[in-house]
């Protein structure tokens, strides 16, 4: 019987999926991995057991186990020039003919420079009052998909002109659009957006369309339903357009509900596998509300680092109420693992946040967060809400190694405080073991 797993993170990203998808690619014989959310934002870091290593973008974390091919689903937003880029790197690590293994919607929307720059300039004009974005484009170019439909850039457009005719008025509409963020901050890109070389990028796209696989809606649902496939999802549950904390979140379904859309299309008959992940400790990169953040928690660095536009990488304590709020979010998962236990070696005490302290209200109360659908102003006001809320901890005994018993301990105590079962945990980037 055919197999698909779906992998999601449960918190506000950087949860560990790429190694998970890497590690079911191999434990199952995945042949393809389909991408179903974000960009050419994700940052999904896989170290092999040989010595290979890469933070995956848009090619599938599964890409080091040959003969994996990755599919770009419509729910993708394709970066034709950072996929070549990439493509390269990954030439230069022992893959050969990367662009070989990669299929792509032909209804996937194509992310391109100056919505990325507009990204840039709107991010740039708010501040100190940043929303934490990447930089790379996603919610303009999700913005295009909603708002303008056929004007939007997709992937089918690209094979008569490279996209110039459409890009044309994109463009221009983009220039207008960053008239309201002049600001001397912003002065210098929008500039840089009205001289953009869109012939340049023309060609680049044609060639894109030309060097990778694009193929119908029906042949996804082929690929799909024909396959044993692993569903690789981008950032975390948190971070959702819909239940994330806004306006600090992505214009992104960062739940299973794309992966689900498209095996229902797909007509698929086998096992679903919903796979969730949380650190095992709290972690957010970008602005938002971090109720358990703490600058003194010492842990080794990751791949995880400042740039210019999430700023630093922040680190705090388990939070055991936003991870509830996640998983009634996606109703419930087959399998949760927790990742990275080994940055937690030689803490003497590990605090986990089991409910919060502060003025409870219609958003929340002490042991849980209430979902609010879709609803941005409402939403908005839960992220304030939030804000004036403190953790109440419970402490416990920290580990020194995979072998320390108190490592058991601390998973026990989570699957207390979470009222669920953990089925996983891995304690290295390579390591996994299953209870």
């Amino acid at each position: 019987m055919r197999r698909a797993d779906i992998v999601v993170g449960l918190g506000f990203g950087d949860e560990g999926k790429g190694s998970w998808v890497d590690h079911l690619v191999r434990t199952h014989g995945a042949k393809t991995v389909v991408r179903f959310n974000g960009g050419a934002q994700a940052g999904h870091q896989v170290q092999t057991v040989d010595g290979k290593e890469h933070i995956f973008a848009q090619f599938g974390s599964g890409t080091f186990v040959p003969s994996t091919e990755t599919l770009l689903s419509r729910f993708m937003l394709v970066e034709p020039e950072a996929l070549f880029k990439e493509a390269s790197v990954l030439q230069q690590k022992g893959i050969t003919s990367p662009l070989s293994l990669i299929s792509i919607s032909e209804n996937a929307p194509v992310v391109t420079p100056f919505n990325r720059l507009l990204n840039r300039i709107a991010e740039q004009y708010r501040g100190n009052d940043r929303h934490g974005s990447c930089g790379f484009g996603i919610g303009v170019t999700q913005a295009d998909v909603e708002t303008l439909g056929e004007r939007a850039l997709y992937v089918r457009d690209l094979k008569r002109d490279g996209g110039l005719a459409k890009m044309r008025d994109l463009q221009s509409l983009k220039c207008e659009d960053a008239k309201r963020y002049h600001s001397n901050d912003t002065a210098a890109l929008i500039s840089e957006l009205g001289k953009l070389d869109l012939d340049f990028y023309a060609d680049l796209f044609l060639r894109f369309y030309h060097q990778v696989r694009v193929i119908s809606e029906e042949e996804c649902h082929e690929v799909i339903r024909d396959q044993d496939t692993v569903f690789e999802g981008a950032q975390g549950v948190l971070l959702d357009q819909c239940y994330g904390f806004f306006p600090h979140c992505t214009r992104s379904n960062c739940t299973f509900k794309n992966a689900l859309t498209l095996l229902e299309e797909a007509e698929f008959a086998g096992v679903v596998s919903k796979v969730g992940l949380l650190r095992a400790y709290g972690t957010r990169h970008g602005a938002g509300p971090f109720v358990t953040e703490d600058s003194t928690l010492n842990v080794p660095p990751c791949h995880n680092h400042y740039n210019d536009w999430q700023g630093r990488f922040r680190v705090g304590w388990f939070d055991a109420v936003t991870a509830r709020y996640a998983l009634e979010v996606v109703d419930s998962v087959n399998v949760l693992a927790i990742s990275n236990l080994d940055r937690l070696y030689m803490q003497e005490r590990l605090k986990i946040a089991v409910a919060y302290e502060g003025n409870e209200s219609e958003f929340f109360n002490r042991n849980s967060i209430h979902i609010i659908d879709c609803n941005y102003q409402r939403l908005t006001e839960r992220t304030a809400a939030l804000g004036t809320v403190t953790p109440v901890y419970e402490n416990v005994d920290g580990f020194s190694s995979s072998e320390d018993r108190a490592l058991i301990d601390y998973l026990e105590t989570l699957e207390t405080v979470l009222g669920c079962s953990i089925n996983a945990y891995s304690t290295s980037s390579y390591q996994k073991c299953y209870r």
